[in-house]
């Protein structure tokens, strides 16, 4: 039949139009998803923010062996921002297959010694992968690493600061000539942010780094080396803060000025009895809108728990500045936690911190990096935290009775007053079986742990801090029966009613914990099994 002929005959034909416009729509498929995959790596170097740059990073991943694939094209680029951009990649990339990739671009010889580098900085600062000998005959230098991770991390830092701890943390960890080496390559550099990389650096360094860096900054004349020494004044060893200003004065005399300093303002909250206190520091540069804020917990045996800084803020979110001793109640961030932070003279938060400072270095405990970085807000200025003065502490009154002792533990200043140590979770498992009553067994094991001499003394040192922020807020008759009870702590006879108080308010805030513990842990292991008669 002649029609079904002609359909036969024509039936190949269609078929393979089909299938080679199936195979060019494949191309088509194929080339724009590495079109795509090229602008999405090229955007990498242009994200804003490191937080926008990990978000494109993230994604990109998912494209798994073509984001590898573009990603070992771009190993030339010496864009730091770049740079920083494939190293978030790389993490997000499967190790299977980007680790061998990169070793196997690390010993490259028909690659340039940059793309080389960038490969070794990717595999040792974003995949922390060692460099093994065989690997380590065939690539440059690892100063040479150390300087490009340099470049990239005083780009970074301009909108991530905290880069620089990473970087001075990682570079310290390398073998002594090979961070002689590196602190020449960053002296030798033209960008004068290089001192804040200095800083850093010097900040985790022994006490002959510290030194060495020391002296360089004094030759480096510009007004950041400044900032950088008053930095360093307060993080070096005690030993050498008299080399630091000694740097200062021979800028200063070399005629390089400081940059103008802004406004501060400190503000500190009560002493709870585990020690802790808010210590917050607000920073206005001349003419800014916005402002900076350091947000710092303290704890008087062990210095600075706590920090977190924030840079380029709304002021207006913030409580507004106001005379020195009024309290403000203020939210927490990311919390439902209030905190009474009263504004105090930037010298006497400077000294507090000062405090807190010098605590860890007795410790040997590692500077918080946002102290370090954001020091510059601090101490540039006319604030001498030495020359702080507290308001005399009042005299005691006479010893208080119960009723004046609980009405001072219900002071809001007092609010978070308990003794938290493991020793009451020992005493309360003792007495699981038993109703807790004023006076038993229980209270008082926490009285007699209380007047233990080692907790009385800094019970009592907690008292004097408490007693002074009670004067700084005008509420002068607290502060008055803070130091009766400071006083009444000096001898170890009975206990006076305040400690049975907080010895009682510790016991039932211990009990109401670990209830709750216990009560979530049941939660959680019943979370698992249907409630009976549940069909669901």
């Amino acid at each position: 039949m002649p029609g079904h002929e002609a359909n036969f005959q024509t039936a190949p034909d269609v078929l393979s139009l089909r299938t080679m416009s199936d195979k060019d729509s494949r191309i088509l498929h194929s080339f724009g998803d590495r079109l795509a995959v090229e602008q999405a790596i090229k955007a990498l170097a242009q994200a804003r923010n490191a937080q926008q740059q990990e978000v494109l990073a993230r994604e990109l991943a998912q494209k798994g062996p073509l984001a590898l694939k573009a990603l070992l094209r771009h190993l030339e680029d010496s864009n730091p921002a770049m740079r920083g951009g494939m190293g978030r990649l790389a993490k997000h990339l499967p190790p299977e297959l980007v680790i061998p990739a990169l070793r196997q671009a690390a010993m490259d010889d028909a690659r340039t010694d940059n793309a080389r580098l960038t490969a070794v900085m990717l595999l040792e600062r974003y995949l922390g992968q060692e460099i093994d000998a065989a690997m380590a005959q065939r690539i440059p230098a690892s100063y040479d690493v150390a300087r490009e991770s340099g470049e990239e991390a005083l780009s970074m830092a301009q909108t991530e600061p905290m880069v620089l701890v990473e970087y001075a943390e990682q570079l310290l960890d390398e073998p002594p000539e090979i961070v002689q080496a590196v602190l020449h390559v960053i002296l030798a550099m033209d960008d004068p942010a290089k001192v804040r990389l200095l800083l850093t650096i010097a900040a985790y360094a022994d006490d002959a780094l510290q030194e060495e860096i020391l002296v360089s900054l004094g030759g480096i004349r510009h007004a950041l080396t400044l900032q950088v020494l008053r930095t360093l004044e307060h993080v070096v060893s005690p030993h050498l803060q008299k080399l630091a200003r000694r740097q200062q004065q021979k800028l200063q005399m070399a005629g390089v000025q400081e940059l103008p300093g802004g406004a501060l303002r400190a503000l500190w909250s009560p002493v709870n009895a585990q020690g802790h206190s808010f210590l917050w520091f607000v920073h206005q540069s001349p003419g800014a809108d916005a402002g900076n804020l350091l947000m710092l917990i303290l704890q008087d045996e062990l210095g600075v728990v706590y920090a977190s800084a924030h840079s380029n803020i709304d002021l207006m979110s913030l409580a507004s500045p106001a005379p020195r001793g009024q309290v403000h109640h203020v939210r927490m961030p990311e919390s439902q936690h209030h905190a009474m932070l009263a504004e105090i003279d930037p010298a006497l938060g400077l000294h507090l911190l000062e405090r807190a400072l010098q605590t860890m270095h007795a410790k040997n405990f590692p500077w918080p990096g946002e102290v370090v970085v954001f020091g510059h807000w601090l101490w540039q200025g006319t604030w001498d935290g030495n020359a702080a003065s507290w308001p005399r502490l009042p005299k005691a009154t006479t010893q208080l009775d119960d009723e004046a002792s609980k009405a001072l533990l219900e002071h809001p200043a007092f609010a978070g007053w308990a003794w938290g140590v493991p020793e009451l979770a020992t005493i309360l498992l003792a007495h699981q079986h038993k109703t807790l009553a004023q006076g038993d067994a229980a209270h008082r094991q926490v009285i007699d742990m209380l007047m233990a001499e080692e907790n009385r003394i800094v019970l009592r040192e907690r008292l004097v801090q408490q007693a002074r922020w009670l004067m700084l807020t005008k509420n002068r008759k607290q502060a008055m029966q803070t130091m009766a009870v400071n006083e009444a702590l000096t001898s170890d006879h009975e206990a006076p009613p305040f400690v049975r108080i907080l010895a009682w308010r510790s016991l039932l805030t211990a009990a109401a914990d670990r209830a709750m513990r216990n009560a979530l842990t049941l939660l959680e292991q019943n979370s698992n099994h249907p409630i009976k008669g549940d069909k669901d």
